[in-house]
């Protein structure tokens, strides 16, 4: 079953969804839809994964500039990509997920 998390990303005024599927090879097809111009090579660079991608941060592809191309430095989808795949990899739990809900940042002072 496809993992699905979406972002809204209000200080853009921009959403990002991304879906993780399991593949058999043990990697991870990403689809990447948002009404945001930037994300258009993210979407297009960022089709398959690999488990390494998503376990070791400094050397994944989710986040080679070449495959972020355009996209601001603060944008969430990358942690996006990452949440959908570890809930599609089973290290993180749908159900806890989706009770505890959303990860939310605030401005505070």
């Amino acid at each position: 079953m496809a993992s699905t998390i979406r972002t809204e990303m209000r200080v853009c005024d921009k959403y990002v969804e991304v879906t993780a599927s399991a593949r058999e090879d043990g990697g991870f097809d990403i689809l990447v839809d948002s009404d945001c111009e930037a994300l258009r090579s993210f979407a297009k660079n960022l089709t398959v994964i690999s488990m390494d991608d998503i376990m070791n941060f400094e050397t994944s592809r989710i986040n080679r500039e070449e495959v972020r191309g355009n996209m601001s430095m603060i944008c969430l989808a990358p942690i996006a990509v990452y949440q959908a795949a570890w809930i599609e990899a089973g290290m993180m739990s749908r159900r806890i997920y989706s009770k505890t809900g959303s990860c939310e940042m605030s401005m505070k002072g």
